[in-house]
């Protein structure tokens, strides 16, 4: 039996994003997203750990949302983030933009 661990509901999203390592941006499939988190799918991202990065998320014809992420767990290219130190602002753009996809 599997325990599920995640405290808030996850949407299928397929939307590219920006992975943000030592500055520079690399190309990421953000393939889950939910309001603590993400799955995502590192496409030209290199191979080196961090305990947290900068991720930014854009939905059509909106501003980028940049939320700060902790890895969780990774296996290849994939990779289960938690979002962390999220303002009030941030949290409203992200329940938006998950919004859209739920839809």
């Amino acid at each position: 039996m599997e325990l599920e661990r995640r405290s808030s509901r996850r949407s299928h999203v397929g939307l590219f994003c920006n992975q943000y390592i030592d500055g520079f941006p690399y190309l990421t499939e953000a393939l889950e997203l939910s309001m603590s988190g993400a799955l995502v799918r590192r496409v030209l991202a290199p191979e080196v750990d961090r305990a947290s990065y900068a991720l930014e998320l854009s939905g059509s014809g909106e501003e980028p949302l940049w939320v700060c992420a902790t890895p969780v767990w990774r296996h290849g290219p994939f990779e289960a983030v938690r979002f962390v130190a999220q303002g009030l602002s941030d949290r409203l753009r992200l329940a938006s933009l998950l919004g859209a996809y739920a839809r």
